[in-house]
């Protein structure tokens, strides 16, 4: 049976960026899907890749008037196109779009959790402050899926659901695609960006808000400039200026003025910029499971990332690269140091670290997996309706 199936997100750049393989998978097994998300450059890309789009304005920081509108709109919308499925992304998505599919009676509503909002460093008051849109989102929604096997530990002790609605689909990158380049790659990818040879690159890549832990790195490289002209730090990213945590930019421009760090802004191809990294650096508070670091250890590249859910999963500390304490310049600073100076211990950290993506983290899992559950869902709906 045919399928029709909403892909609800807040940004349309998770669309294009996080879900595209998901929704080409889903269209070739002759589902039809529809991507919903804000208005945008994102919705016209997404269209320029022969996908529908459909586009509600949901803010994703907290209003409540405009939240309002975007339920009804999106209830509208589900009603009018009579979707089998509404699969819901983002927290924003997540908390608006089950609210709304329930009211327009939409048979089968899925949230992925990208990773849970709550952690356990947060003061007990915040957790639970967290804890609740995803509970809500849990009550809303038939099924979940969680791209992090810890996660879904967390959100089961936590009564944020049962074990029996919530699965695991995972994360995972096109390994084809990501792959280890040889040393004329990486001196071409370096004279791109004006780096020489000899520099110790630190790259990083991610949106720019605070979240991913760019006060952080920010705060190491001004100390590592203090200590040596060696060590170059390059950031590829959007600014995402709607956020309440963007990183200013007049911040960026001061350290990129400076010269402590190189600002690329957003890369179609970022796979191009690994290339001229040295190591790989996430010092993000929150993770579901992070897809910078799959694409850098797939690039053969030892990564630093705090030691949080998610990229705990994926970096095996001292063995693919190294887990630091979250909100610590200092830690921070001296795991880059430490690498530096080991140049052998980041060539076999790189190795160790394109085995594991390989072994864990292929797309071609991920998308089994998707498959799998979607086929599950269409037996389900098939026993439902009547027979004629």
């Amino acid at each position: 049976m045919r399928l029709r199936i909403a892909q609800v997100t807040a940004s349309g750049m998770a669309i294009r960026c996080l879900l595209w393989d998901q929704i080409q998978i889903l269209q070739q097994q002759g589902h039809e899907v529809v991507a919903v998300c804000s208005p945008g450059k994102w919705a016209d890309k997404i269209r320029a890749g022969g996908v529908i789009v459909e586009t509600v304005s949901i803010p994703r920081e907290p209003s409540p008037i405009e939240d309002l509108r975007a339920v009804f709109r999106l209830c509208r919308l589900f009603r009018r196109h009579r979707f089998d499925v509404v699969h819901t992304h983002t927290p924003k998505g997540g908390i608006l779009a089950p609210l709304a599919a329930r009211l327009a009676g939409v048979p089968v509503i899925i949230h992925t959790i990208h990773g849970l909002l709550f952690h356990d460093r947060m003061p007990w008051w915040k957790r639970c402050c967290f804890w609740l849109p995803e509970k809500w989102t849990a009550i809303l929604s038939h099924y979940l899926l969680s791209q992090s096997g810890e996660d879904i530990d967390v959100a089961v002790r936590t009564h944020v659901c049962s074990r029996d609605k919530i699965f695991y689909v995972g994360n995972g990158i096109d390994l084809a695609h990501f792959t280890p380049q040889n040393n004329g790659a990486r001196s071409q990818s370096r004279r791109d960006l004006g780096l020489a040879d000899s520099d110790f690159v630190v790259g990083s890549v991610g949106r720019l808000v605070y979240e991913k832990g760019f006060a952080e790195l920010f705060a190491a490289a001004e100390m590592l400039s203090h200590e040596t002209n060696s060590v170059k730090f390059v950031v590829v990213g959007p600014t995402e200026e709607d956020r309440n945590d963007a990183v200013d930019p007049e911040c960026i421009a001061k350290l990129g003025d400076s010269g402590v760090m190189r600002f690329l802004g957003w890369r179609d191809e970022v796979v191009s910029c690994y290339p001229a990294f040295d190591i790989f650096v996430l010092p993000s508070h929150r993770e579901g499971i992070p897809r910078a670091c799959l694409e850098a250890s797939a690039m053969q590249r030892p990564v630093i990332a705090t030691d949080i859910r998610g990229c705990r999963e994926v970096v095996e500390h001292a063995r693919t690269g190294l887990l630091v304490p979250v909100r610590n310049p200092a830690a921070l600073a001296a795991a880059i140091q430490m690498l530096q100076r080991d140049p052998a211990q980041c060539q076999q950290m790189g190795w160790e670290g394109r085995q594991r993506i390989e072994k864990r983290f292929d797309s071609r899992m991920v998308l089994r997996r998707l498959s799998e559950f979607y086929a599950r869902i269409d037996r389900e709906l098939g026993q439902r309706r009547p027979r004629t």
